[in-house]
């Protein structure tokens, strides 16, 4: 595998297991935009309000 091909694998790779992760319900689903989650799992933790679900 060449050097400019690792790359795109990688994040891939991580895209994929990350959805199938959250298909599990194993991690919670996150914002495109801004990257927190849409429900709280805790007390006073930082939720999506940027509406781009």
């Amino acid at each position: 595998m060449t050097a400019q091909l690792l790359v795109p694998y990688m994040v891939f790779w991580a895209v994929l297991m990350r959805a199938l992760l959250v298909r599990a319900q194993i991690a919670p689903p996150m914002c495109a935009r801004c990257g927190l989650k849409f429900e709280r799992s805790e007390l006073g933790e930082t939720i999506c309000r940027c509406g781009h679900h």
